[in-house]
């Protein structure tokens, strides 16, 4: 006879330790990237972000709108990775975000890997 508890109590512990593995890789991989933080590293990674940039822009009418999920899977990035990347074109001042339209979410948070929830 399995104890309910005991199984809550494991799956529970179980998921606990997967999430403190997550954050442990986060922090270590944050403390190796920093290490990179040189002046010409970070030419780089502005000029990734304005070759994303125009990527998102490309074929875009502006003012218009633009179907966040479609657009992040043609270029590659996840939606919640589009949208800081639209608030990255906002503060340039090269787009001004004037709407959002909100649907129904999945009822899971998207920016999670599945190996997280894998049990």
């Amino acid at each position: 006879m399995t104890d309910p508890k005991g199984d809550h109590e494991r799956v529970f512990s179980e998921n606990y330790a997967r999430a403190a593995a997550r954050v442990l890789e986060a922090v270590s991989r944050t403390a190796q990237l920093s290490s990179l933080a040189t002046p010409e590293v970070q030419d780089l990674f502005e000029n990734w972000l304005e070759i994303l940039g125009r990527q998102i822009l490309r074929d875009q009418d502006v003012p218009g709108r633009m179907d966040i999920t479609s657009r992040a899977a043609e270029i590659g990035v996840s939606p919640s990775s589009l949208l800081g990347l639209l608030l990255y074109l906002q503060r340039q001042g090269r787009v001004s975000i004037t709407e959002v339209l909100l649907a129904p979410g999945c009822g899971r948070d998207e920016d999670i890997c599945d190996c997280i929830r894998q049990g």
